[in-house]
């Protein structure tokens, strides 16, 4: 089983201070860890990949600065299932799902692609696995309001996947606020 801690969207510092200790925890404790974009600056990225085992992390429209490690997009495979990071940039309306579902299958090639950029946290299943984890910072974007720090977490064994995301709550806690599990051979089917 491998565990990976998936965010996007800290904004740190232009709209937020800081990702909460508990993410730090759940990203430091994991296999694998993924940013979707909009870290807004390096300290930031590079504390990410500095704490990581493994890192993915790409760009998003609010990264102006240079690393020759942060690039548009990113794929990597678990368990036989083949995954996508991409910010989103560009999709208009934001988010829409044909767009992100064809950047999987035709631009990427994956089962399952991770974005960021609505600030919303949202598991999907159409064509391919769609799946954002929000703000981890809980700032407002685009047309979403600020709201609370969301993370997902992943876990993956050969047979199925598990997807939950969950919300920091006021006194610093986590509060699971949407799960749900797919059979690997279903994602791998499509």
């Amino acid at each position: 089983m491998k565990e990976i801690a998936v965010i996007s969207d800290s904004h740190i510092p232009d709209r937020a201070d800081e990702i909460c200790e508990r993410f730090w925890d759940m990203i430091e404790s994991s296999d694998i860890v993924v940013h979707a974009g909009d870290y807004a600056r390096e300290e930031t990225f590079n504390a990410l990949e500095h704490y990581s085992t493994d890192f993915y992390g790409v760009k998003g429209n609010c990264d102006f600065f240079e690393n020759e490690e942060l690039t548009e997009s990113k794929t990597f495979e678990v368990e036989g299932l083949s995954f996508g990071v991409y910010h989103g940039t560009g999709i208009s309306p934001r988010g829409h799902k044909p767009t992100l579902e064809k950047i999987a299958e035709k631009d990427l090639e994956t089962d399952i692609l991770i974005h960021g950029h609505t600030h919303q946290e949202e598991i999907y299943f159409g064509d391919r696995l769609l799946l954002n984890p929000g703000s981890c910072t809980g700032v407002g974007g685009g047309s979403a309001r600020p709201s609370n720090p969301t993370i997902m977490k992943i876990e993956v064994d050969s047979e199925e996947i598990e997807v939950t995301v969950f919300e920091k709550t006021e006194d610093e806690g986590l509060l699971e606020i949407e799960s749900d599990v797919f059979l690997s051979e279903e994602i791998k089917g499509k």
